[in-house]
C-alpha cells in the first residue's frame, strides 16, 4: 500500500480571522504540491454567513498559489465548520473550474 500525498498546502495551518469595523476576515493560501492540475472547492455549514472568494479554482501546476478570503459580519461560532476538498484533475477538467480570474 502507497502513501497518500497531499495535493495542496494550506497556510497559515491554523484559521483564524481578525476583526476589523466591517465584520471578520480570514485568509488563507492554498499552494499546489502537485505537478498535475488540482482542484478545490471551499465549503461551510452556514454559508449564509459567509462569504468566500474563490469557492470553487484549479491550480493547474507545481508551486500555483491562490488567496481564499472567507469574510462574516458575524461572530464567529464553535458550530461554525470549514471543509476544503480537493481533487486531482486532467488539463481540460481545470480550465472550466478556474474562478479565481
Amino acid at each position: 500500500m502507497s502513501a497518500v500525498l497531499p495535493l495542496i498546502r494550506i497556510s497559515p495551518s491554523e484559521f483564524q480571522f481578525t476583526e476589523s469595523r466591517s465584520g471578520y476576515t480570514s485568509r488563507l493560501r492554498l499552494t499546489s504540491l502537485q505537478n498535475q492540475a488540482v482542484g478545490f472547492k471551499f465549503k461551510t455549514n452556514a454559508p449564509h454567513k459567509f462569504l468566500v472568494k474563490p469557492v470553487v479554482c484549479s491550480l493547474t501546476k507545481k508551486g500555483m498559489a491562490v488567496d481564499v478570503i472567507v469574510k462574516s459580519t458575524s461572530p464567529i461560532t464553535d458550530s461554525d465548520r470549514f471543509l476544503i476538498q480537493t481533487v486531482a484533475l486532467g488539463f481540460d477538467e481545470a480550465e472550466g473550474l478556474d474562478s479565481a480570474k
